[in-house]
């Protein structure tokens, strides 16, 4: 009963490690913890109920926000959103129950339960297209680790932390056991170091000027359809105060009008932004029509939409948040409760192939909201890209630390690909961050304001853009195969 006590404890304390909180250190100790618990099982069914305890705290604490969206503007009485973010909860803490499965099987050594760590974390970021959330690594970005991120990312990062904390615990353990521990801190402390010494992008060209514009538009006010035109004045006003040259930018879904509908508005912004030597790039839902009928995109279009050359830049969300903007099974389970029929949840996944924005003479890679929790899908989409842009819409996460943890995870790449990230939301955090994850500027929270800042064009490959998670998986393999091994070799 205790350590099964103290695998809950450890995972509520693994969310204070990340943003708003910030308390890193928490992070290792956490997965220490959640390692020596682990160790102590007798059995590799009470290893994955210690696994399930651990991620039950980690997901109860860390993502309580979901139940924000699902009552304040989903609909959803208190007393049924609450038990719908525990299952939720509950459900995500199966991978972690998992994890400790394998490791305990595999013979409960620090190597295999940081290979074990990493693969169930990607698993999650990828089964039903995945929910990339409170991946370890992200607790790192504003430590000594950060330089680890251009050469492998959060999952670099990752692994990382699992091994410093599991193989701190295991050190305990007399032999070989201490002597490989020992060895893979020594090693994890010189590849540290020398990432400090590495550079991979340069910077190419001239500073741009840029304006973010945020318009505080309160969530359950903003899909009403008395209020779109009060959200047209409300930009065109902010935006028509920014001095000349300026990239401009508005944040996901500013205008809730499909941008078919309100062409000459938007057209009308980007030519008078072009005539004052600027650029203008917003989120508008978008609308097709085809043979095989309607289809509807969250999308963020560079205005004026034609290029010159007959192509139109525009990019359509690939990744769709669940219920959000699209809903599983909804033959069978619209209509059940509100939080099934929200606005805009009928979207359809962009084409892989979309080519990305350009804006004033740039190539910029666009993310709308969830995707930039994708490493992946940054890294193969920045090759080509001077910077990445990411509009959102975290208001639908009120005061709750859910906005938070986004922006940090947004920050990681940045750092990932060595690019500056331009982050527009509709209530904030609107920021501008550098190659090396650092906020240059923000606005406030909940204020209506427009952030005037710069970023710096780079080009160059980081060795994460080049080769994404592949290495790592194949780390994670080779960990466990080791840890196996290892514990192999000491009962003979």
């Amino acid at each position: 009963m205790r350590d099964r006590l103290l695998a809950l404890i450890a995972g509520l304390l693994f969310p204070l490690a990340f943003a708003p909180y910030d308390l890193w250190p928490l992070l290792l100790v956490s997965i220490g913890a959640s390692f020596w618990s682990l160790r102590h099982a007798p059995s590799a069914r009470e290893a994955m109920l210690r696994g399930w305890l651990y991620g039950l705290g980690m997901f109860g604490f860390g993502v309580s926000w979901v139940h924000v969206s699902m009552h304040d503007y989903g609909f959803v009485p208190l007393w049924m959103a609450i038990p719908f973010t525990a299952l939720f909860a509950a459900f995500l803490a199966l991978f972690n129950g998992l994890a400790f499965y394998a490791s305990w099987r595999l013979g409960r050594a620090a190597l295999a339960f940081a290979g074990c760590w990493l693969l169930i974390d990607w698993f999650r970021g990828w089964f039903l297209t995945g929910f990339p959330w409170l991946y370890a690594g992200y607790a790192l970005i504003d430590t000594p680790f950060a330089p680890l991120a251009p050469i492998g990312g959060v999952w670099l990062l990752t692994l990382t932390a699992v091994l410093l904390a599991s193989c701190a615990v295991q050190c305990r353990t007399a032999g070989t056991p201490r002597l490989t521990s020992l060895a893979v801190i020594s090693l994890l402390g010189v590849i540290t170091a020398a990432s400090h010494f590495v550079q991979f992008t340069q910077a190419t060209g001239q500073n741009q000027k840029v304006a973010l514009v945020q318009g505080n538009i309160p969530q359950d006010l903003k899909w009403q359809t008395s209020m779109r035109s009060r959200t047209r004045e409300i930009y065109h006003e902010l935006t028509s105060h920014i001095p000349d040259g300026h990239l401009v930018i508005w944040p996901e879904s500013a205008l809730t009008e499909l941008y078919q509908a309100i062409t000459p508005f938007v057209e009308s912004e980007g030519k008078a932004l072009a005539e004052r030597g600027g650029g203008f790039i917003t989120g508008v839902p978008w609308r097709t029509l085809s043979d095989s009928g309607v289809t509807y995109y969250n999308s963020i279009a560079s205005i004026p939409l034609d290029d010159g050359q007959g192509h139109e830049r525009v990019y359509h969300k690939q990744k769709l948040v669940p219920f959000g903007e699209y809903v599983p099974l909804q033959s069978l389970i619209r209509g059940l409760i509100p939080f099934f029929d929200m606005p805009m949840s009928s979207f359809t996944p962009g084409d892989p192939q979309q080519p990305n924005l350009t804006a004033m003479g740039h190539t910029i890679a666009p993310f709308i909201c969830y995707e930039i929790l994708y490493p992946e899908l940054v890294a193969q989409r920045s090759h080509d890209a001077d910077a990445l842009i990411t509009i959102s819409n975290d208001a639908w996460f009120g005061t709750s630390a859910g906005p938070l943890q986004h922006f940090q995870m947004a920050r990681m790449r940045a750092l990932e690909t060595g690019r500056w990230l331009l982050r527009g939301t509709n209530n904030g955090v609107t920021a501008v961050i550098d190659h090396h994850g650092k906020v240059v500027d923000e606005l406030p929270q909940f204020t209506r304001d427009v952030l005037y800042s710069h970023y710096q064009p780079r080009a160059g490959v980081t060795p994460f853009m080049a080769t994404g998670v592949w290495p790592w998986l194949l780390v994670s393999g080779l960990l466990i195969l080791a840890g196996w091994t290892l514990r192999m070799k000491s009962l003979t």
